[in-house]
């Protein structure tokens, strides 16, 4: 009788463990960019319209400062190794941040700035990541991702590979500088 008990609660021991979901290393992820300001654009007169055919010039496009911090477990190590925003891949460089809570000092110009804190204190391990231009890649699966969000990280933690995504990156106002 106890043959007949042991065998089947041996094997479900030893199958349990595969059915149990494994819980990504990312904890959170506090997303932010802030818009650079550009100097002064020039005024554009009928010399540049004549010099292009009679087409303007094209205009500048918005350029943003990226800062994305990733919550890990202090025991936990993982590698970046993909980075879309807004559809579009961008190279990787990381850090790993020491001083919390992160503040971000936004300069507007008046007699007081605006303080406001990018990553609160945590036990965690946190990882500052930011893109160094855009690159070219292929990655059907993560451009699945990019399309319905905003900020999408791939990385490799265990041999697996992971993915975590944001909808709207958080805007910070532009710093106004003197």
């Amino acid at each position: 009788m106890k043959k007949n008990v042991f065998i089947p609660v041996l094997l479900l021991l030893i199958i349990l463990p595969g059915f149990t979901q494994v819980k990504p290393p990312v904890k959170k992820v506090y997303a932010y960019k802030q818009a650079s300001i550009p100097g002064i654009l020039p005024a554009s007169d009928e010399n540049d319209i004549k010099e292009n055919n009679g087409a303007k010039k094209t205009e500048r496009k918005q350029n943003y400062n990226y800062w994305f911090y990733l919550s890990i477990r202090k025991t936990e190590n993982i590698k970046i190794t993909g980075l879309w925003i807004s559809g579009k891949q961008h190279g990787i460089k990381s850090e790993i941040v020491t001083n919390l809570p992160v503040k971000k000092i936004v300069f507007t110009g008046l007699e007081k700035n605006d303080t406001t804190i990018m990553v609160p204190v945590t036990g965690n391990k946190i990882i500052l990541v930011y893109p160094s231009g855009e690159i070219t890649g292929d990655s059907k699966y993560a451009l699945n991702f990019a399309r319905t969000n905003e900020l999408v990280i791939r990385y490799i933690s265990k041999g697996k590979t992971h993915y975590t995504t944001i909808k709207r990156i958080n805007e910070l106002i532009p710093d106004v500088r003197q």
